[in-house]
């Protein structure tokens, strides 16, 4: 699960030239609260756009990426995740951020007890090389790949995190969670938010900060976005 992110020489969009090492930190931040945003939305509907999965998943297969262009390789699909960082640390915060808080602080420690752990880490790398990224889903083939792949991601995860002494409880509607599907991309998702909280450390993110610099967070999650949205 180590990512190794080249952050000299040439980016590889022109989104990502725009962005400083700060921003490029709260982008994979934003992509952990994407994560936990998505754990949250299906627990308690049981439903998920396949879009949003991908965009949450698909990041899982940039092994060896030269730079986070390659991990994220198009940004705008992280404005959910951009969107529930700005609510995350909004002076106003809603009492339904409590669970996203919850599972994206969840997915921060998890980082640190799987990077204590080089056999999970290869573990885990190792079986994301043999599995297939999420498609389209526009056919009958693509779905069943789609629910293979998320079946592997969802037994990785039970086999390397989910033996971890931290474990994340996800909260919900009792009908979705006991449901096969919904489990699956649950575990899948958690999976995917480790891996971006892996990034997040590794280009300078620590817990301690977004105590002290919230308000330069939620600045930052709103100035990328407008980023995104601008011409390029």
């Amino acid at each position: 699960m180590t990512v190794t992110v080249a952050l000299e020489g040439p980016s590889l969009t022109a989104i990502a030239n725009k962005l400083t090492r700060w921003e490029q930190q709260n982008l994979a931040l934003a992509a952990v609260a994407q994560c936990a945003s998505l754990v949250n939305k299906i627990a308690t509907t049981g439903e998920l756009p396949q879009h949003e999965l991908r965009a949450a998943l698909n990041p899982l297969f940039a092994l060896d990426p030269d730079g986070i262009a390659e991990v994220y390789t198009n940004p705008i699909n992280l404005t959910l995740g951009l969107k529930t960082v700005q609510a995350i640390f909004s002076a106003e915060r809603g009492a339904e951020s409590n669970e996203v808080v919850r599972y994206t602080l969840g997915m921060l420690l998890l980082r640190n007890r799987l990077t204590a752990n080089d056999s999970m880490q290869q573990t885990i790398r190792q079986r994301l090389a043999l599995i297939e990224p999420l498609g389209s889903g526009e056919n009958e083939a693509d779905s069943a790949q789609q629910e293979r792949t998320l079946r592997q991601l969802a037994g990785l995860y039970q086999d390397t995190i989910s033996t971890l002494s931290y474990r994340i409880q996800v909260q919900g509607k009792i009908e979705h969670l006991k449901d096969e599907e919904v489990a699956n991309q649950i575990r899948a998702l958690l999976l995917a938010g480790i891996r971006s909280a892996v990034l997040w450390y590794q280009l300078g993110g620590r817990r301690w900060r977004l105590l002290f610099y919230r308000r330069k967070v939620h600045e930052t999650a709103g100035n990328i976005r407008r980023k995104l949205l601008s011409p390029l």
